[in-house]
């Protein structure tokens, strides 16, 4: 995707979807079909926020629900507080409290010494142990894509986000908000998930059985978003 953003569908977009780390709005292709959304490039979160209100200026005249999956969700629950009139709801898929100091800095040599085999083993994680048929057509397909163009300058400024983003109940957005998560997650502990969902007044919790990292991918995602 040549710009940061666009659209996908008729219309004025109902959805924004907002990625993960080393991926972009294409990993959401086939999941919400006939939804007209907001997709992106690689999240790039200095000034992400007040790039998305000035396109969404352009493009949508009603609140948008926001799925934000990992490293997007959060920047969806900060783009959510900072502009709330924006906001129908927000979910989020596969997020964490945090991301430990020290698990960022092993991402962060394994990228510089070996970039394609930091990416592949990370892309790996997301599907397994759960959703090996979506596994393998994201190999056969988007994954080689991903591998020739990410762009490391974008990979190392996501990681910098992540060594200081926080999400709690406190810091969840005022709007309703769905936190997703596959129990199968081996890298966003399901626990972590469900905490931060307990902890909010107006957080509904979902878990997806037989998901793991990538749910929005999973069986039952689809029908999820609809009921919202």
């Amino acid at each position: 995707m040549g710009e940061e953003f666009g659209v996908v569908g008729e219309g004025d977009p109902s959805m924004v979807l907002l990625p993960g780390w080393a991926t972009d709005g294409r990993i959401f292709e086939g999941v919400l079909p006939g939804v007209t959304a907001v997709t992106t490039g690689p999240l790039r979160p200095e000034g992400f926020s007040r790039r998305l209100a000035a396109f969404l200026d352009r493009v949508s005249r009603v609140p948008v629900t926001i799925v934000g999956w990992s490293f997007g969700g959060f920047l969806a629950a900060e783009f959510a507080r900072k502009y709330p009139d924006r906001v129908r709801r927000v979910v989020l898929v596969g997020i964490r409290r945090e991301y430990p100091e020290r698990e960022v800095e092993e991402v962060l040599r394994s990228l510089s010494a070996d970039p394609g085999g930091c990416l592949s083993g990370f892309y790996t994680r997301c599907f397994y142990p759960s959703q090996i048929p979506a596994y393998r057509r994201f190999r056969g397909g988007l994954q080689a894509a991903y591998l020739r163009e990410m762009d490391g300058g974008a990979l190392r400024e996501g990681l910098a986000y992540l060594a200081g983003a926080r999400l709690s109940g406190g810091t969840l957005p005022a709007c309703p908000v769905a936190v997703v998560h596959g129990k199968d997650d081996v890298i966003a502990p399901f626990a972590e998930a469900e905490g931060v969902a307990r902890e909010c007044g107006h957080a509904t919790f979902h878990p997806l059985p037989g998901a793991a990292h990538a749910a929005f991918l999973a069986d039952g995602f689809r029908a999820l978003i609809a009921d919202g």
